[in-house]
């Protein structure tokens, strides 16, 4: 590593990013990451752990309500609201160092969607 990679959060998608999550090169220009020799191992210093990708974000939230009927019966109304933000997740950054698109974020993750529940259960 020749340098120290910076945050700088440009996704892909919007208008006028270069969809960098860190950057490549150091302020003159030259590349912070290089290859190791092929058949060596990475020896260099700090790249462990070094890096890592766009914080993951999933928050579920959930709301009940009892209700009493009789003596012994009681209504329980829930809703369940599953990443209920509906915060995008984006995918890993590209960290192979020989490819064009090293260090950006191409996509978004978008398994997670916001699922909303409601249940009504009786108890007696």
């Amino acid at each position: 590593m020749n340098g120290k990679p910076k945050i700088v959060h440009q996704f892909a998608g919007y208008p006028g990013q270069t969809g960098k999550y860190f950057s490549t090169t150091n302020a003159d220009g030259s590349p912070i990451f290089t290859a190791p020799a092929q058949g060596t191992f990475n020896l260099q210093q700090g790249v462990r752990n070094s890096i890592y990708q766009p914080g993951y974000q999933d928050w579920n939230l959930s709301l009940k309500k009892k209700f009493a009927i009789t003596e012994t019966a009681n209504m329980e109304f829930t809703t369940d609201a599953y990443n209920f933000i509906n915060h995008s997740n984006w995918s890993t950054p590209n960290l192979n160092p020989t490819s064009s698109q090293f260090g950006e974020v191409t996509s978004k993750t978008t398994t997670n969607p916001r699922t909303l529940q409601v249940g009504l259960h009786l108890t007696y």
